[in-house]
């Protein structure tokens, strides 16, 4: 059975009935009047008439009207199932509002798009489903401005059917599994304006894959899986200004990387393991503003990288292995607004003229820096427009004055969550006092570290209550975490030992060198020349570190740095080991110089220590005139490590892909030299450690040594069963002595007092004594009593 559309049926019902009455009137009179034998007559004959008139225009009216219903209905088609059709705000990539006709078929699990879409669609949301290929779908849709795809199936960009979109400016695919972008394969999407690809598998990019986007302002490419960035990409992207491309693996970056890109204003680098940046990696980028760097390998500022870049506004360096902020790293930026290095894991010190001529800069972030002990009294200079400065939850003990005094217009300053000294008040008086117009962030829990008297007490408070503007002068403590307790060098290395201190006033520094010479910043020790060595040479540096500029196997010992001021002085000690399993001599073995560790680079330390086990753990830094890029790029084929001691010496390869390594079977309280050796194609690096092992406890021998636990048992048991033995005997004697009458208690009635170094080491002394006592006979009653002055082990 054929079925017809409905305005199909409504037609021939309309030809084939009332249409074809209506058609002609002598016709419709002429089958009115055959149905009658008589003709009308009167006035019944006109009303029939005029009635059945009535009925024709009525029903005559009623088909127009459904004829008109239908028609409507197909032009305006209907929603599609569980999807919401409604007009709602929406903004272009200029923040333009406009009210645009969305379709919103979100998160319904659909394996494919809705074939009954209406034409004058804008806004099509098909995020969280089950498509994976697009037909002729789209193809209708030439309204479209904003299509979202994202969190779909996709495999391949042309199974998303993108042509004949020329309206369209908005495209999200991110989170599919596309894995390519080939040329040409976005050319139709000549409007686009925000392209976000990211979280896709996207490892290949053809160089004209973004051919006919000239109107793109921004592109999302984070978190695929390129492993390199080509500068011919950008070639046909004119008007981008922003690019995110962090969160892949590439290798490095390159010179004019970027340099197409002359309209730029945000850059997102973020977690792509970069060690190191070239310094024309942002030629031509002369418009960018906001750069970050966030969660990468850098170990110090790219601050020649950075000079390229003159409208420069927002810097994120957060958590990068930044180990100093050294002179001259941020300097001469007009433009700089805000500059943001929080959560730097080895952060220890801020040097002076670290910040320096930074005109507009308004807020400085230093936070959760747990290790970031010191900033030097002239780390700032010439930034008069900063009014935030946030340094909370670092290991800050004092914030010299000078340096919030070189802030004129600032407001506000976060310095809680720091083990802060509360006994300068000479320096935090005039930084907190009653007449200071400073914001303290977060009073409530800014509190003090020290003195143990006024432990976690308000600082505020404190100033407040104590300071009246008279000198109060601190001693100068010494960071323990900056301060290791020993350090492994290799041969010929430049040594810096740091020496950070913080007092109010400003400590004085020297140091005591092995050999007993003491080394100010006024003069250089030399020591004696021995059977026609070299010289070696210690000069202090004006920050307090002392710099050794050759190390030699003589150069090992106990270095000591004194800090001191008005009240006294402060001390710590560093033992330094020179690795001399390489020296022959004066040069090392092979009498190449850089054969061995010729960058330094190799630290090996102990990360844990028990008594029969040691964690080793290391890291490459690298050494001066070497790049990080050059000791993360070394191909390293081999790794071991060397126990040495009189006792035991022994060697095991360890994998080369790790940086720890655990050392069993060791003994207690014993000095080992442990050495790490890294073999590359182009380079050896060597490091040795001196590891001294913990005492053994009857706890940890028990869990490391097995066989001792059984016989501990069976010497505990059989040491038990004497004892019980022991008692046994000990009882059946004094059960026979009538003065006692058999009891325990009149025992302890009849002797006298024993002290409790009668009871203990064994009962068997007790024993015996009470053996000698039966033969002298029977004790008073009387004078026999219980001390109860002592304690007995009953």
């Amino acid at each position: 059975m054929l079925f017809l559309p409905l305005h199909a049926k409504i037609g021939e019902s309309y030809r084939d009935g009332i249409g074809s009455i209506l058609a002609s009137p002598k016709g419709w009179r002429d089958s009115h009047l055959s149905s009658n034998s008589q003709p009308p007559t009167g006035s019944s004959t006109l009303e029939k008439l005029n009635m059945e008139r009535t009925a024709i225009s009525t029903s005559l009216l009623t088909v127009c009207l459904v004829l008109a219903a239908c028609r409507s209905s197909f032009a305006i088609p209907f929603c599609p199932a569980q999807c919401v059709c409604e007009t709602r705000p929406w903004y272009t990539p200029q923040s333009v509002y406009h009210q645009a006709k969305t379709v919103d078929c979100n998160e319904l699990h659909l394996s494919r798009i809705p074939w009954n879409i209406s034409v004058d669609t804008q806004v099509l949301l098909l995020q969280s489903n089950n498509i994976s290929r697009v037909t002729s779908e789209l193809q209708s849709l030439v309204n479209l401005t904003e299509l979202d795809l994202s969190q779909n199936h996709f495999r391949q960009i042309q199974d998303i059917g993108l042509t004949n979109l020329t309206q369209l400016v908005t495209l999200y695919l991110e989170e599919n599994q596309i894995k390519e972008l080939p040329d040409m394969c976005l050319k139709d999407l000549v409007s686009l304006e925000e392209l976000y690809i990211n979280h896709n598998q996207i490892s290949s990019i053809g160089s004209n894959a973004f051919s006919g986007l000239g109107n793109l302002l921004r592109l999302h490419l984070n978190s695929n899986k390129l492993v390199a960035i080509d500068s011919h990409w950008f070639e046909s992207l004119p008007n981008l200004e922003i690019l995110m491309i962090g969160e892949n693996p590439i290798l490095g970056l390159q010179d004019m990387n970027f340099h197409p890109l002359s309209k730029l204003h945000s850059l997102v680098l973020a977690g792509m393991g970069l060690r190191e940046i070239p310094e024309g990696a942002f030629q031509g980028l002369e418009y960018l503003e906001s750069l970050s760097f966030f969660d990468n390998k850098l170990t110090t500022v790219p601050k020649k990288a950075l000079r390229v870049l003159p409208s420069l506004k927002f810097l994120d360096l957060n958590k990068n292995p930044i180990i100093r902020i050294q002179e001259g790293d941020f300097q001469d930026f007009p433009h700089l607004e805000e500059l943001s290095l929080n959560n730097m894991e080895d952060l220890v010190a801020v040097d002076r003229g670290a910040f320096s001529n930074l005109p507009e800069m308004a807020k400085l972030e230093l936070n959760n820096n747990p290790h970031l002990y010191f900033i030097d009294r002239a780390a700032f200079r010439k930034m008069h427009a900063l009014r935030t400065l946030l340094i909370h939850n670092n290991d800050i003990t004092l914030l010299p004055r000078e340096i919030v005094s070189t802030f004129p217009n600032l407001d506000e300053i976060s310095i809680h969550s720091n083990p802060l000294r509360c006994d300068c008040l000479a320096n935090w008086g005039p930084i907190l006092g009653n007449q200071s117009s400073l914001k303290i962030l977060e009073p409530q829990i800014t509190l003090c570290a020290s003195p143990p008297h006024l432990l976690g007490h308000s600082l505020q408070d404190v100033v407040s209550a104590n300071w009246n503007g008279a000198s109060n002068t601190c001693l100068p403590i010494i960071s323990q975490q900056a301060f290791p307790q020993q350090l492994n060098v290799s041969l010929g290395q430049l040594l810096t030992l740091n020496c950070w201190a913080m007092a109010d006033p400003a400590p004085q520094f020297y140091w005591v060198t092995p050999t007993g010479d003491k080394v100010t910043s006024e003069a250089v020790s030399t020591s004696s020349i021995e059977d026609g060595a070299t010289p070696k040479k210690h000069r202090m540096q004006d920050q307090g570190a002392l710099e050794i500029a050759h190390v030699e196997p003589e150069d090992a010992g106990l270095y000591t740095c004194v800090a001191w001021n008005a009240e006294g002085a402060y001390t710590r000690s560093v033992s330094v080991y020179v690795d001399k399993s390489s020296w022959h001599g004066a040069l090392p073995i092979g009498g190449h110089h850089g054969l061995v560790n010729n960058t330094g680079a190799l630290v090996i330390q102990a990360k844990s220590v028990h008594a029969q086990s040691v964690v080793l753990e290391w890291k490459f830094h690298p050494s001066a005139g070497t790049s990080n890029h050059e000791v993360a790029q070394s191909k390293w084929v081999s790794a071991t490590v060397k126990i040495d001691n009189p006792q035991i010496s022994y060697t095991a390869m360890v994998p080369i892909d790790v940086q720890e390594y655990n050392i069993t079977h060791l003994l207690p309280s014993t000095d080992y030299q442990v050495c790490l050796t890294m073999e590359g194609t182009e380079q050896t690096q060597h490091s040795c450690i001196h590891v001294t092992t913990k005492e053994a406890s009857f706890a940890v021998e028990m869990v490391a040594q097995p066989s001792n636990v059984a016989l501990a048992a069976v010497m505990g048991s059989m040491f038990a069963i004497c004892i019980m033995a022991l008692l046994v005997f000990y009882m059946g004697r004094r059960m026979k002595q009538k003065s006692c009458h058999h009891s325990l208690k009149k025992y302890m009635q009849h002797t006298t007092s024993i002290p409790l170094n009668e009871l203990y080491p064994p009962l068997i002394n007790l024993w015996e004594n009470e053996t000698e006592k039966e033969k002298e006979g029977t004790m008073d009653p009387q004078n026999s009593q219980i001390d109860t002055s002592k304690t007995y082990m009953w």
